[in-house]
């Protein structure tokens, strides 16, 4: 956590120092971040309703590398969690199939050599979040989501955007700590 003010950046309001606290749960597009010695920008952020669970996801981009930080809260225990973009095609099993019906994938499926068990199942909406934190919460995405998980804890998610637009995603949970120097963008 990171306390910055005017005489750092500029800003503040006209009567003296406004301070502003940049957290992780509180990064806007554009700010900076490290994690696993890189550095991260965050290119892009969502809110999800998981059917009045809320939860919150910043796209991080270091130069080709795009990673997906989700934080979701569930009877006051945050998780996080960091995922990237996969090929639903390189899953050994048929899952758009079943998804494409309107049926669950199956319960097991694997990738990278590695067996992954269904969790869980829900829908939700999808909403993007501009670079001053607003939202329009009428152009929000309906989606259904699956969530696996490996023996070894690492995650996968299966999600369907409509009837026939499929996404994979597949990561691990990680913890706040692990990203330092949370630093504002340009445009804060």
């Amino acid at each position: 956590m990171i306390n910055l003010g005017k005489k750092w950046f500029g800003g503040g309001d006209a009567d003296g120092d406004e301070d502003f606290e940049l957290r992780l749960d509180t990064m806007r597009i554009g700010d900076l971040l490290d994690y696993d010695l890189k550095t991260w920008e965050v290119t892009g952020l969502c809110a999800y309703d998981y059917d009045g669970f809320p939860s919150s996801e910043w796209q991080l981009t270091s130069r080709q590398d795009v990673r997906f930080l989700e934080r979701a809260e569930e009877d006051g225990q945050v998780e996080w969690s960091l995922t990237r973009s996969i090929d639903y095609g390189d899953i050994q099993e048929d899952v758009a199939t079943p998804m494409g019906a309107d049926e669950d994938p199956p319960s097991l499926i694997h990738f990278d050599s590695r067996s992954y068990k269904a969790v869980e199942s829900s829908s939700g909406v999808q909403t993007d979040v501009d670079r001053e934190g607003s939202m329009d919460e009428n152009q929000g995405r309906e989606f259904v989501s699956w969530s696996y998980e490996s023996e070894d804890g690492r995650l996968l998610f299966l999600l369907r955007w409509g009837e026939t637009r499929f996404s994979a995603y597949e990561g691990e949970s990680v913890e706040a700590y692990s990203f330092t120097d949370i630093l504002p963008g340009a445009d804060r």
